[in-house]
């Protein structure tokens, strides 16, 4: 008896877990109706196909958010389109995908094409919802992760019951913080829980913390998603922007919230804090560092900032003053050291009579008979009037 309630019961978990990893991947379609603005019309295959052949979708890899590229498997075969796409590049793209009824999406499209979304929190909640059904010891409400955008936030969780059969929670209030901020998703009083993840997708105020709270007769669950404040919103500073502060950066990190979104909250994350110093530290997979390729925060520790000779290459008007452009310019985000303009000295005092020293040639201690060096100047370097303060880039 004891043998064939336990291949009973592992009967029941393989199921069990066979049925929530479904609900995993209903989770990420869901979150990336939000994520894409995509219209919901019941067939995710379809809908994605759709946005992929939209112009919302071109607009959206040339903004970057789906980092520096994005690939589909296309009947087996990998198809990518890079954020720098030419012309051809996209009518391939586009060709290939109107040739397809339905795009079949598997587990594999998740692991290699949402994990280079810049919004790693899309990924970060199909790993975690995952990582929980694995886990056969985690019972009750389970914090997932919140998938964000700058208009949108998608709460979700779980409730696993701590032994098969066990009653599923019944709803006894439900609310989020400011009203009215509900889009789809809802619970209502009286409602008993009946699937294993939750998703209540929610518009967004940049002000305002969005507040989750829920009671249940199993237990309550709360969840907060910290508002992004003015300073730091994607929509008015975009990802490489440098700004200067007055503010070290443990003062700057606390009032832009600046880890709010890392593990703990508080320590400083290159994958998830929002800013970084400008000194040369290195930002793996931050979504600065997928757009521009650069693996490091530029290094600004006591430098000037100036302009490239070109901004947009398809401007080519020179500026009213030649001389303002930087004749040996070092390229974007390198060093460039101090030093003179080549020019000449005139002087009367070298054997006597008229001549100059040119820069550079001679020795510039030898003055000649009768001649007098005079030095000029008080400090280590040649520098214009300046106030020190500190430099951040925009790195997520």
């Amino acid at each position: 008896m004891k043998k064939n309630t336990s291949v009973f019961l592992g009967l029941f978990l393989l199921l069990s877990v066979s049925a929530l990893a479904q609900d995993c991947d209903k989770l990420l379609h869901q979150s990336l109706y939000s994520f894409t603005q995509m219209t919901n019309t019941g067939s995710f295959s379809k809908d994605l196909r759709t946005y992929y052949l939209s112009e919302g979708f071109r607009t959206d890899m040339k903004n970057g958010k789906w980092g520096g590229s994005v690939t589909l498997p296309i009947e087996g075969v990998p198809v990518t389109l890079g954020m720098d796409f030419s012309e051809n590049n996209y009518n391939e793209f586009r060709n290939k995908i109107i040739n397809q009824t339905e795009l079949n999406i598997s587990k594999d499209f998740y692991q290699t094409t949402f994990s280079t979304i810049p919004n790693t929190n899309l990924y970060d909640a199909y790993v975690k919802c995952v990582e929980i059904v694995n886990d056969k010891s985690r019972t009750g409400f389970i914090q997932g992760t919140n998938v964000e955008t700058e208009d949108i936030v998608v709460f979700n969780f779980y409730y696993r019951p701590q032994a098969p059969g066990d009653a599923m929670p019944v709803v006894s209030s439900f609310n989020v913080q400011p009203e009215g901020s509900v889009i789809s998703g809802g619970l209502s009083v009286g409602q008993t829980l009946s699937a294993f993840s939750f998703v209540i997708t929610c518009k967004r105020d940049a002000e305002k913390d969005l507040i989750l709270s829920l009671q249940t007769n199993r237990g309550p669950y709360v969840s907060k998603s910290v508002a992004e404040g003015a300073l730091s919103s994607s929509k008015d500073l975009p990802i490489g922007t440098i700004v200067s502060s007055l503010l070290n950066f443990e003062q700057f990190s606390f009032t832009t919230k600046n880890n709010e979104k890392s593990l703990d909250g508080k320590t400083w994350s290159s994958k998830k804090s929002k800013w970084a110093p400008c000194d040369g530290r290195s930002l793996p997979d931050s979504k600065y560092s997928t757009i521009s390729s650069l693996p490091n925060a530029p290094d600004l520790r006591g430098l000037f900032l100036r302009g490239l000779n070109d901004f947009d290459p398809k401007y080519t008007t020179p500026p009213s003053d030649l001389s303002q452009l930087n004749p040996d310019q070092p390229g974007l985000g390198k060093y460039q050291k101090d030093e003179f303009k080549r020019h000449n000295h005139n002087s009367n005092a070298i054997s006597g009579g008229g001549g100059s020293f040119e820069e550079g040639h001679g020795d510039p201690n030898y003055g000649g008979s009768g001649a007098t060096i005079d030095f000029a100047g008080n400090s280590s370097e040649t520098r214009s009037k300046n106030v020190s303060v500190y430099y951040y880039i925009k790195i997520n």
